[in-house]
């Protein structure tokens, strides 16, 4: 048995975790972060639809979850905070902003995209693409707009 194997993916281990979440005090720093996350959703968003047009459709929602997360930092930037944590963008969104409704979405999309880049099976049917073709046009979109339409509101 390898010893760097066995002491890695074998034994139980204790893990401390640095903090995930930064509060943000200059005005200046917030709304650089801002814009950078949400050229970064504008790109992963570009990224998702141009996939819906390949012959790797299922992979638009792995993207899609990319975009959402960056337009949900967005926010959470314009409120004082640099998010680096999955569960914290999510958290961030239900408490900070007060948007449970956007949480959930990002959860559920959260979990797709882990069934698609780990769990399951890809094929390339009709059906794989209609449903990567409903969420872009159903969740992602929508959601952008709303955190367009929250981004605008003052913090």
């Amino acid at each position: 048995m390898d010893l760097q194997f066995e002491a890695k993916c074998l034994s139980k281990r204790t893990i401390t975790v640095e903090p995930s979440v930064f509060p943000i005090t200059s005005q200046e720093q917030r709304e650089s972060l801002a814009i950078q996350h949400k050229n970064n959703a504008a790109y992963f968003l570009e990224c998702a639809t141009n996939l819906l047009r390949s012959a790797t459709p299922s992979v638009a929602i792995l993207i899609a979850y990319f975009s959402m997360e960056h337009k949900a930092n967005q926010l959470l930037a314009l409120y004082g905070y640099k998010v680096e944590s999955h569960l914290c963008t999510q958290i961030g969104l239900s408490k900070i902003a007060q948007r449970k409704d956007l949480a959930k979405m990002l959860s559920e999309i959260f979990t797709l995209r882990q069934n698609i880049g780990y769990r399951l099976t890809l094929t390339q049917n009709q059906e794989s693409k209609l449903a990567a073709e409903r969420i872009i046009s159903e969740i992602l979109i929508p959601f952008t707009q709303e955190i367009d339409k929250l981004a605008r509101e003052p913090k």
